[in-house]
């Protein structure tokens, strides 16, 4: 097993939750809207509402991937700004950082 093995797990299995978070947004939001105007107003506020979190959620799915590939790549833990070790301490509170907390 590899140096990140654990925390790679933990990312795999976090990225399995945004991916199947995402997948319930995207199908919400094919939903026909409803043919009165006011309940319409108000879904289409929960579709903003939606957007945003997809939004996030598929940012949040992109750096996990990306840590993923790093720790894969071998640079998982080096900070893409500065090359300096990022600390573990961030890297518990924030697995899919990229960059120390001098850079960031």
């Amino acid at each position: 097993m590899g140096k990140y093995a654990v925390i790679k797990a933990t990312l795999k299995a976090k990225l399995d939750e945004l991916v199947e978070r995402a997948s319930a947004i995207e199908a919400s939001m094919g939903t026909p809207g409803n043919s009165d105007w006011e309940e319409n107003a108000i879904e289409s506020e929960d579709d903003d509402v939606l957007l945003t979190i997809g939004d996030v959620t598929t940012s949040d799915i992109a750096e996990i991937r990306l840590a993923i590939s790093r720790i894969d790549s071998g640079h998982y833990g080096q900070c893409v700004t500065c090359g300096k070790a990022i600390s573990k301490e961030r890297l518990a509170a924030l697995p899919y950082a990229t960059r120390c907390i001098d850079c960031s």
